[in-house]
């Protein structure tokens, strides 16, 4: 028996997410399929459109196998954080035979390569980004020429540029330089993305992007011209909560926001926040209003949509620096929450809970009553943050939805 492991956000399930999946069947010769998802909050730094137990079904329904969730702390975390807590979980599972992914650009050489570069951190490389640092470009900038100077100095010619510019790539990237740092016999397997690019709104190809479903599903698009690019299981799961006025999205969380900033006097404790960051919100926050809005009042040329919008979750959902460095020292990831699995793919979840260099939870309410340290820690942040999403959902749609503590492992 083969397995692939998916590092996915599922957000929402759509057609494309279905095409890679049977490729990477197809093209692996594999039969089962585990993956790590992103929960309520996505590494964008924003909350998921659906909750993610909606998505473990679709993803259940259409080629998947086991989802295990990936909690807040990582999945708003950077490329690099997000990568390596998803594929040293998926390590330590200790049945995966693959690990998949989508990228733009499907010249796993070439990617393997840069990995293998950012990894070792060549002694010309590392001159030539403090050259590149010290000359006022921001560190994506000053990577990527570093990274040009450093394959060109050794006969290898790419636009690099272009490469670093797709944000599968980046990830495809990140999740082979875990796999480096692990020494993992996890085989890395690339799948050329079909469709609409990442950040693409159209929805005229044949794989519309997450970004363009999401985008039309928020704002008034006929209903029609989304329909194929999702499977009916996920149409009808947004279809309905569109129906209810209950999707979720960044602007829903603004008073949240607004009121963590008011309790602040300094924010440069929190994750991926520097004191120069720390200031700009600060001297910004008596300008608030809403959620986005403060994101584009805080972007410039050194700091991202994205960064900003990853930086203002991490102070909303109380991620500090020091969080992400214990986990870091303790391998990531300790244990796996269970969201959802097939009948049928019961024996692979038997040899995890075996085999596995992790704890897996599958009655959470059982589980937490025992757990103490940094288990509880984790723990307790994962609870706030979705008690923050469960409060929120509620608010907005005046429907009830049952507490982390209520909910059911999903089984189909």
């Amino acid at each position: 028996m083969k397995t692939i492991g998916i590092i996915a956000e599922f957000n929402p399930f759509h057609n494309g997410h279905a095409y890679l999946i049977k490729k990477a069947k197809e093209f692996t010769g594999a039969d089962r399929v585990i993956v790590i998802m992103s929960g309520n909050f996505v590494q964008r730094g924003c909350p998921a459109i659906i909750n993610k137990y909606d998505r473990t079904l679709h993803a259940l329904e259409n080629g998947c196998d086991c989802v295990f969730e990936l909690p807040p702390v990582f999945s708003t975390a950077s490329a690099e954080t997000f990568a390596k807590a998803s594929v040293y979980f998926l390590h330590n599972l200790n049945c995966i035979n693959y690990l998949c992914f989508g990228c733009e650009d499907n010249n796993l050489d070439l990617l393997k390569s840069i990995a293998s570069i950012l990894h070792d951190e060549p002694d010309e490389y590392k001159a030539s980004l403090a050259l590149h640092l010290k000359s006022g470009n921001n560190y994506p900038v000053a990577r990527q020429k570093a990274l040009t100077d450093y394959l060109m100095s050794i006969d290898v010619n790419s636009n690099i540029a272009d490469v670093l510019s797709k944000p599968n790539n980046i990830l495809a990237i990140e999740y082979i330089k875990a796999l480096i740092e692990l020494n993992s016999p996890i085989v890395p397997v690339g799948i050329n993305r079909e469709g609409s690019g990442y950040n693409s709104t159209s929805l005229n190809s044949s794989f519309a992007s997450a970004s363009g479903i999401r985008e039309a599903f928020t704002n008034d698009v006929a209903l029609d011209s989304i329909a194929n690019h999702l499977p009916k299981v996920a149409f009808s799961s947004l279809l309905n909560e569109k129906e209810q006025n209950s999707l979720i999205t960044l602007n829903d969380f603004s008073s949240m926001l607004g009121l963590t900033l008011l309790n602040n006097d300094s924010f440069d404790k929190f994750n991926d926040i520097n004191t120069d960051l720390s200031n700009r919100i600060l001297n910004e926050r008596a300008n608030f209003y809403s959620f986005e809005s403060f994101i584009e009042k805080l972007q410039s040329k050194n700091y991202t949509y994205s960064r900003i919008s990853r930086t203002l979750m991490h102070i909303m959902l109380n991620i500090h620096s020091e969080d992400i460095d214990f986990y870091k020292r303790i391998g990531y990831l300790p244990v796996g929450r269970l969201l959802g699995f097939k009948k049928s793919s019961s024996d692979i979840l038997k040899h995890i809970k075996e085999n596995s260099n992790v704890d897996i939870i599958s009655k959470l309410s059982i589980y937490y009553k025992t757990s103490t340290g940094d288990i509880k820690k984790l723990l307790d942040n994962w609870l706030y943050c979705d008690s923050i999403y469960r409060l929120v959902y509620m608010n907005k749609s005046g429907k009830y939805m049952p507490t982390e503590f209520n909910y059911k492992i999903i089984i189909i």
